[in-house]
């Protein structure tokens, strides 16, 4: 399912089929929409300019000051920031991005590596913030969460003798194209690449391929799996008596109501592009007397004089009309894929000006795809954030030097020490969507608020 939604995303061109017999049709005009990379990048653009708050709300009875709170606020906000920028080193999407990227199409459960790690040239500790492809990311749950997780990822022999310091051999295959009749055959590491197992339990970090280990199982001294992960969307784990692959349902991509939707319009809009393409290369019948008379040249693309002998004719086939439900069906077809999606009013197609009214039903509508995605989001990064200071207060690290914009949006750079951060008050993460609102009813609403004494400048 992955695989067939990372298609759509891609725009791999559409395959026509013939109804019946399921053969494919070769030499017809092919129409492929472009609306699953659109839809899916503007549920991403949503999630990346989401507004991320974390708050340490401070609580008198916990006997420590207010203060304290507000460098445990910088201490995440500062981790996130130093992560982003580690990422675009080395030349990948920020971690919201890839996170978005992967609960809008991909799906499934969202995860990835949060870990404080110290540079082994520099001694400087810095947050190690990894996004996994949930395609390929494995784990087992336990009565308290994840018991272990494991992420594979390919790599080449260069990128593994970079990483690990270490000169592997090729993978091994017992089967299929690249068997060479033992276990060892194996292709050219650096065009295939060589899956990598990163291993991660309560207490231990293992990395291997399937023949080699890489890195040998060393204490990553998180007290707990330092990985995150969030189910995307709100379908639990149920069982049915007639459904056997129910698992395969859960965490489903935003494509998921309208996979075989775009397929239809596909179909119907390549048989409007084949009639259409038609009309440029019409079909011309010269009837003569033997049969045999042709014309020298397409009268259609160069003009020419055509002399006839009596009884001749030359004249075009009737073209092929679409059958007379022809519109009322695409109707029909594009409205559905707007209750599955997004409204065309969405992508800023507005022939005149909302209403403060249309707008509101234009956020309800948008709000029903996006929600869940939100949801996601703020669970991993509330995952992140309480993994990152757990592991700071073990006492295995000194001060670390951040900087960033606070809750109050001001600019700190400071160095924040275990020591300041014990005893706060927990976390909370929350991701707001930043999607079109009526600010004039709003500010008309607060006017009258005020002026009736409900709400005061305070």
């Amino acid at each position: 399912r992955m695989e067939s939604d990372y298609e759509r995303y891609r725009l791999t061109r559409h395959v026509l089929k013939e109804r019946v017999t399921n053969e494919t049709l070769d030499d017809y005009a092919v129409y492929t929409s472009n609306a699953p990379k659109v839809f899916a990048d503007k549920i991403i653009s949503w999630l990346t300019q989401a507004e991320l708050l974390i708050r340490a709300p401070h609580m008198d009875i916990m006997g420590h000051r207010e203060e304290q709170d507000n460098l445990k606020e910088r201490f995440a906000i500062g981790n996130l920031r130093s992560a982003d920028e580690r990422l675009v080193r080395l030349l990948q999407p920020s971690l919201r991005g890839q996170l978005a990227f992967y609960t809008t199409v991909r799906g499934g459960y969202i995860a990835g590596r949060a870990m404080l790690t110290k540079s082994p040239a520099t001694g400087r500790t810095y947050a190690d913030i990894t996004a996994f492809d949930p395609m390929h990311f494995h784990w087992h749950v336990g009565a308290d969460g994840l018991e272990w997780a494991c992420h594979k990822i390919r790599k080449t022999k260069e990128q593994i003798r970079m990483e690990y310091g270490l000169v592997v051999a090729g993978p091994a295959f017992t089967s299929g194209p690249y068997y060479q009749g033992n276990v060892h055959g194996s292709v050219d590491a650096e065009a295939e690449g060589i899956d990598v197992y990163d291993w991660y339990d309560g207490e231990i970090n293992y990395v291997c391929t399937a023949r080699d280990t890489l890195k040998d199982y060393t204490p990553h001294g998180s007290p707990v799996v330092p990985v995150f992960a969030a189910l995307v969307g709100a379908m639990p784990h149920i069982q049915s008596n007639t459904v056997s692959n129910i698992v395969g349902e859960i965490g489903e991509s935003v494509y998921a109501p309208v996979r075989e939707i775009w397929d239809r319009k596909n179909d119907l809009m390549s048989i409007f592009q084949e009639m259409v393409e038609r009309a440029r290369d019409q079909t011309v019948v010269l009837e003569s007397e033997d049969g045999k008379k042709t014309l020298p040249e397409d009268p259609f693309v160069h003009p020419t004089q055509i002399g006839t002998r009596r009884g001749d004719k030359i004249y075009t086939l009737e073209m092929q009309k679409m059958a007379q439900e022809t519109m009322a069906y695409l109707t029909i077809v594009s409205g559905d894929e707007q209750r599955a999606t997004l409204p065309y009013s969405a992508y800023g197609e507005t022939p005149f000006q909302l209403s403060g009214y249309a707008i509101n039903q234009l956020r309800q509508a948008t709000e029903t795809v996006l929600s869940g995605r939100i949801e996601t989001l703020s669970n991993c990064y509330s995952q992140i954030t309480h993994l990152l200071y757990d592991q700071y207060m073990t006492g295995a690290f000194d001060g670390m030097k951040l900087s960033g914009l606070d809750g109050n949006r001001k600019y700190f750079s400071q160095t924040i020490t275990p020591e300041q951060l014990f005893g706060t008050c927990d976390y909370e993460v929350k991701l707001v969507s930043q999607l079109p609102q009526d600010d004039t009813a709003k500010w008309a609403q607060a006017q009258i608020a005020k002026e009736t004494g409900l709400m005061s400048d305070l």
